[in-house]
């Protein structure tokens, strides 16, 4: 009888133009929404499928949707710290920006900071390190 109803039901939904995503957004935002996993489904190039395929053995994982699951949260983390497509695309944090500087001064340090991560020898770049940690520790604190 359960197989029958739910059979009965889903053809009912389907006949309605109700899917699968649109039961899950009925679900209500609570943890739950978060551990519940959803399949998606994209095309890629032959050659990158073999690619996978070996990156799935390199990575002892058991199947490739393992590691595409795990490349995704990576992946999904990063486009949304970077802030849009396009900036994710050319490797670019979205940065947050304060009101005690100008924005101009916010863009030539931040500019200056990528061209030191860019060229400078490891010293430079590891003394710069040194130097930002310490300055962030001693004014962290403050609010």
């Amino acid at each position: 009888m359960y197989a029958y109803n739910t059979y009965h039901a889903r053809g009912r939904d389907a006949c309605q133009g109700n899917s699968a995503r649109d039961t899950l957004l009925a679900v209500p935002r609570t943890n739950i929404r978060r551990d519940v996993s959803y399949p998606l489904s994209f095309r890629v190039p032959l050659v990158q499928v073999e690619e996978i395929d070996e990156a799935v053995l390199r990575e002892r994982r058991k199947r490739r949707s393992d590691l595409l699951e795990a490349i995704w949260q990576v992946a999904w983390t990063n486009y949304q710290r970077s802030g849009s497509l396009s900036a994710y695309a050319e490797g670019h944090r979205s940065t947050k920006r304060t009101k005690r500087v100008s924005e101009e001064l916010q863009d030539q340090l931040y500019t200056a900071l990528e061209t030191i991560l860019e060229r400078a020898p490891s010293a430079v770049i590891e003394e710069v390190a040194r130097k930002l940690t310490q300055w962030a520790g001693k004014y962290g604190d403050e609010k």
